[in-house]
């Protein structure tokens, strides 16, 4: 079985084919959806080839959207730093695991949340009309709560013990960083599961939620959608469950030699963006350049 989902992925070191046929190797691409941390940028720095490949689908016209799982920030925050790193983006082109967990709790009829989470991501959640309390709370929702600290793990603990409905934005174990991986949600969802039993309900990648939001927004039939990540359990899983076309770089979490024990197989993997970018090219997604 996995020697046969290693056969569905085209492997590319940047424009280079050293793989075999898979789906997306000629299938049209009409939008994208990106990562962010480890696919498009670590820490304050860009990747190599995001830049000429976001400008150039700019230029072009053809839909993209950053989709993050990383919650410990808002989407305004999100587009501050898209716009700092020099790339084209606005508030329609980010999709953060907040905007769908803001979108489910509304739904859900959760009003008052004791939310595990960053003094502005609370605000982002006051902005959008909720009441997050320390008391008698109707849901908890753990984020990447960068501010965590033993006060929050002890009342979230007693709340997720007494039966209310428990969220989590992401189940990312870590998050990278140019330093290294730090503890991400999931890591936070695996402490509470310890001294509850209890797991979240999952909201963002590579849940069905988040990837029907991200379709929303770009317009366009799920197998002309390709996902761009790092990671195979969130990025990849959601691409393949989801009918996308799944692209993996080799730039954060994952490696080359993690595909052979995966059950979630990639059709594409480029050691980074550039390889997507020749790859665009090839298909007409995008114009031929002069690129080296």
């Amino acid at each position: 079985m996995l020697s046969r989902q290693m056969s569905r992925a085209h492997v590319h070191t940047n424009c280079r084919v050293v793989g075999v046929g898979s789906r997306a190797s000629g299938t049209a691409i009409s939008a994208l959806g990106f990562d962010l941390d480890g696919t498009v940028y670590l820490g304050s720095e860009l990747l190599p080839g995001a830049a000429d490949l976001i400008s150039a689908l700019a230029d072009a016209g053809v839909p993209y959207l950053f989709v993050t799982n990383n919650s410990s920030k808002t989407g305004e925050q999100y587009v501050a730093n898209l716009l700092r790193l020099g790339l084209p983006a606005s508030r329609s082109s980010v999709l953060t695991s907040n905007d769908v967990a803001i979108a489910h709790l509304h739904r859900s009829g959760v009003r008052r949340p004791f939310l595990v989470a960053t003094p502005a991501v609370r605000q982002e959640f006051r902005d959008h009309g909720f009441e997050p309390v320390e008391d008698q709370p109707d849901a908890v929702l753990i984020t990447f709560d960068t501010t965590l600290d033993y006060a929050k793990l002890s009342r979230a603990t007693g709340y997720i013990r007494a039966g209310l409905p428990y969220f989590a934005t992401n189940p990312d174990l870590t998050c990278p960083t140019p330093q290294g991986p730090v503890p991400d949600c999931g890591s936070f969802a695996a402490l509470f599961a310890a001294a509850t039993g209890v797991q979240p309900v999952v909201l963002g990648k590579p849940e069905a939620l988040m990837a029907e939001a991200l379709q929303a927004r770009l317009g366009v039939q799920a197998d002309g959608i390709a996902f761009v990540g790092d990671r195979l359990y969130t990025d990849v899983r959601m691409a393949r469950e989801n009918g996308f076309q799944a692209v993996l770089t080799l730039t954060g979490e994952a490696r080359r030699e993690d595909l052979v024990a995966s059950q979630y197989a990639p059709d594409l993997v480029f050691d980074d963006l550039r390889g997507l970018h020749a790859h665009l090219e090839r298909l007409g997604t995008l114009p031929s350049s002069a690129r080296g």
